[in-house]
């Protein structure tokens, strides 16, 4: 019987469900989004020209649309933030159940890594 149960325990363990996605450091969520928008996906490369792309999914699990502002800023290999006009907060809706793909090139091909931000819509 003992031996059953502790078999059972083991296998269980893997079998958690979690519908939370991965952690990445390059992204900032507000804390006042909820639980019910996730970014997922996250993927950064150069392109065939040499800059830097960023995309991402972003996830809405709520029954309500999302209406959220977003920010790619590019950095260079040391880390610092490269100044770009481009780097300005952007507005989007995504809806109920939505997986909204993101992408963005980097203005410069100094551009070596990305932080991206995402918080509600500010009026």
């Amino acid at each position: 019987w003992f031996l059953a149960v502790t078999v059972l325990m083991f296998l269980g363990i893997g079998c958690v469900h979690t519908t939370v996605p991965p952690v990445d450091a390059r992204v900032t969520l507000e804390p006042n989004l909820g639980k019910s928008i996730h970014v997922t996906s996250v993927r950064c490369m150069r392109n065939q020209a040499g800059y830097c792309l960023f995309q991402a999914n972003v996830v809405n699990n709520s029954r309500r649309m999302a209406r959220l502002e977003y920010k790619v800023q590019w950095l260079d290999e040391t880390g610092m933030e490269i100044e770009s006009v481009v780097s300005t907060w952007q507005n989007m809706a995504v809806q109920p159940g939505e997986i909204k793909g993101l992408s963005a090139v980097a203005s410069a091909k100094e551009a070596a890594d990305f932080r991206f931000y995402l918080r509600p819509f500010k009026h």
